[in-house]
């Protein structure tokens, strides 16, 4: 799938949602409208659309070239893992050698860390564990990464739209039935609405392309609906006509559905944000800056406020505007961090996927072989 520049702005948006609920103070009014919840639901959508479209448009190559299924789930896992696992295990057992600093149970739990099931680990503790809580959706996305590939490429083509309904109407359902159970939310089948519709838009973009702009006019509706039951459920600060992981699933969609028809048109709306520099530079490092965003504060902090305990500071100054500067540090410490370990260990590991490339893309694009000759 060709590069779309906007969807990194996107995921700029989602780890910036991210950062804010877990960095802001629970008690501030934002959480209702800017919860931090909503910018892992962006990620799973963006995962569940992008990954599907990487599978669709291969196993359709792989079909026309008689490639075997198999190199497609191999180079997928493959690619996939320089991807994801550097810079995670890298974290993670960094944070298992300082783990008396960490102020963490890391110690007892590793092994749901190593093996991509923190989310389980956190459900059955139904409480979080400070700086590891945020890797319980990296687990969630490892998990529909597991599966999803043998759905998309080995489920007969006519039944891939009733199979990604379905894993939609799971999502929803399920939500709904474990509506009183704490952290039902962070459960894989509770997400599958999320990556499920993703993967809907991915299935109209390959296999329906023509109807796209009626889809479009559709979720727009869709969306607007789900827009106003968000508003209800902000102000109510509650859940309960739909799920709040569904409506914004729904909204993040038509979003996507926005960049892509019109991305390459100067109709482009609100090009100050799809098309900001600034923002797609943070979606190309947002994996650092989601994975370190709770480790580095809990780092720096300490350290900050000794300094701004000093004697010498005057009162007013520290009691002013310490948090401001402890956020600004923080800030500026992330995206620094994020960048370097994007250059000198994620860029070096992505190098490696041109070995371990998708069917031949001039083959395909060859019309002999389109021909069938």
């Amino acid at each position: 799938m060709n590069y779309i520049k906007q969807l990194d702005s996107l995921r700029a948006i989602a780890v910036i949602l991210v950062i804010i609920g877990h960095w802001i103070p629970k008690y501030n009014v934002v959480h209702r409208i800017l919860n931090g919840a909503i910018g892992v639901d962006i990620f799973f959508v963006l995962s569940g659309f992008l990954i599907s479209k990487i599978l669709f448009d291969n196993r359709n190559k792989a079909e026309l070239l008689n490639i075997p299924k198999s190199t497609v789930i191999k180079n997928f896992y493959v690619r996939r893992t320089l991807r994801i696992f550097p810079i995670y295990y890298l974290t993670i057992f960094i944070l298992y050698i300082f783990s008396d600093r960490t102020g963490t149970d890391i110690k007892s739990s590793f092994i749901y860390f190593v093996s991509y099931t923190s989310n389980f680990y956190f459900f059955n503790l139904q409480h979080w564990d400070g700086m590891l809580s945020h890797l319980w959706s990296l687990a969630v996305e490892e998990q529909f990464y597991l599966i999803w590939p043998w759905i998309i490429l080995f489920v007969n083509k006519k039944y891939l739209l009733p199979v990604i309904s379905t894993f939609v109407v799971i999502g929803i359902l399920s939500q709904f039935v474990l509506s009183d159970v704490y952290m039902n939310d962070i459960l894989t089948f509770t997400c599958f609405d999320a990556f499920g519709l993703g993967a809907l838009l991915s299935w109209i973009t390959t296999y329906a392309n023509q109807k796209l702009k009626k889809f479009y006019v559709i979720i727009s509706i869709v969306a607007a609906i789900s827009v106003f039951f968000y508003i209800i459920g902000a102000i109510q600060n509650m859940w309960t006509f739909i799920p709040l992981r569904t409506i914004v699933s729904f909204i993040t969609i038509w979003v996507i559905t926005y960049i892509i028809i019109n991305r390459e048109t100067n109709s482009l709306r609100f090009k100050f944000i799809l098309n900001n520099r600034m923002l797609i530079f943070l979606g190309k490092i947002s994996y650092g800056l989601y994975l370190y965003h709770l480790i580095i504060p809990y780092v720096l902090n300490s350290k900050m406020l000794s300094i701004y305990n000093n004697p010498l500071l005057p009162d007013i100054f520290y009691k002013r505007y310490w948090q401001h500067l402890f956020l600004l540090e923080n800030i500026i410490v992330l995206i620094i961090v994020s960048w370097l370990s994007y250059i000198f260990i994620e860029k070096p590991f992505l190098s490696l996927k041109k070995y371990f490339g998708y069917p031949n893309e001039s083959m395909y694009n060859n019309p002999l072989l389109k021909a069938g000759t």
